[in-house]
């Protein structure tokens, strides 16, 4: 049977089908953002070198795009809800580690560990989520489903201010969230789509398949998701150590980190029925166009009144990239490749993550806190550039026939 056709259903009995899923990784982001943040301040505050600080949080991302090649197949042949939770136990333990030792060569280790398992639970995530919604209905729920990263992500800002006497605690913090998110996810009696077991043959080659599967009928999923990936990654490690650099303290890094990802679900859920109604191509490229005149003016506004209002605008918008390339991607393929789909994302996605602290930590050391911005340009023109020539010289992906 070449897909499994998904009826559209009320928004009540979809939400039932996954409430417990996204409890559980609502709990999964805060304690995720509490993490990624405390490593960047917590290398900084110990003497590290941003570019060394830039080499841990990329193996973060290192260990995400090595995940994707493996993680499907857990899943396939354990079950979402099994795999959920041995991914989230190793990262429980990770994260420990953290709070025990400070060795930076350490501390990569653990971050590449947790950078391949969270991969995994994204792929059970998303793939669950586009299991249980129809084409009409898959940008809504994905927005919900970004709202609750964004919030979440920015709770786990906030989370830094807590008065903790000892250096570790923020870890055990971390440890704990991840613990309480296995619970609704091994109890919940909801079952996602069932898949079939693994296709024979070696993993990489099925990775490798997905890809070229993908990159003919929706070549602009795979490019933004690089693009994509380069730019979250930069945020999320990169951007509290430029505000460090700028000279602020811990507590006003959280308070600005915290107000920032407050205005990333803003646009989530207008631009996913803008995108459900329309060419979300089209639509992808007008915002990275936006992107990159906010990153453009940013640049020269630097440690301002105007920058955070400027920061909080230019998270609302560009926040939604990876939505809406998901959205190209899973418009575009049969429904019996979720989870690989979810997985080839992930994986370029984590490629781009990979580079984006590097990049970043280069061009900071060598030009100063405004090279974050310079790297956010550049990135965000390219998206958009490309996303305008994917409209003009390629088959819209959502109009292309199952192969």
């Amino acid at each position: 049977m070449e897909s499994v056709m998904v009826v559209e259903r009320s928004w009540r009995s979809m939400l039932r089908a996954v409430a417990s899923l996204l409890l559980a990784y609502a709990l999964l982001v805060v304690g995720n953002a509490l993490g990624s943040t405390e490593t960047s301040l917590s290398l900084l505050a110990n003497g590290v070198p941003v570019a060394v600080a830039g080499m841990v949080q990329s193996a973060y991302y290192a260990g995400f795009f090595l995940g994707g090649f493996f993680c499907s197949g857990m899943i396939r042949q354990y079950g979402h809800h099994r795999a959920f939770a041995a991914l989230t136990a190793i990262i429980c333990v990770l994260t420990l580690c953290q709070a025990l030792f400070t060795t930076p060569w350490l501390w990569l280790l653990a971050r590449l560990g947790n950078g391949l398992a969270m991969v995994g639970i994204y792929m059970v995530v998303e793939s669950w989520l586009n299991g249980c919604v129809s084409n009409s209905q898959r940008g809504q729920l994905f927005s919900l489903y970004l709202i609750i990263s964004y919030l979440g992500a920015s709770a786990g800002q906030w989370l830094l201010k807590l008065p903790f006497s000892q250096s570790g605690w923020p870890f055990i913090i971390v440890a704990m969230l991840f613990a309480l998110a296995i619970i609704p996810v091994t109890l919940t009696q909801q079952r996602p789509q069932v898949l079939a077991a693994p296709a024979p043959g070696n993993v990489l080659a099925r990775a490798m398949r997905t890809l070229r599967l993908l990159g003919r009928r929706a070549p602009l999923s795979l490019v933004g998701a690089v693009l994509a990936g380069c730019f979250n990654s930069a945020f999320y490690t990169m951007l509290p150590a430029m505000l460090s650099q700028s000279g602020r303290s811990a507590p006003d890094i959280a308070s600005f980190m915290g107000l920032a990802l407050l205005a990333a679900p803003l646009l989530q859920w207008p631009m996913g029925k803008w995108a459900d109604s329309s060419d979300r191509a089209t639509l992808l490229a007008r915002c990275a166009l936006v992107v990159a005149v906010l990153s453009l003016i940013l640049t020269q506004l630097l440690n301002t009144g105007w920058m955070l209002p400027l920061v909080m605008v230019y998270v609302s918008v560009a926040f939604t990239f990876y939505g809406t390339l998901s959205g190209i991607a899973n418009d575009a393929m049969p429904s019996r490749h979720r989870v690989e789909v979810s997985a080839s994302l992930l994986m370029v996605y984590a490629l781009g993550g990979t580079l984006g602290p590097l990049l970043c930590s280069s061009v900071m050391a060598a030009i100063g806190p405004a090279g974050y911005f310079v790297v956010s340009l550049g990135l965000s023109a390219t998206l958009g550039g490309y996303a305008w020539w994917t409209v003009k010289r390629w088959p819209l992906p959502s109009l292309l026939p199952p192969r």
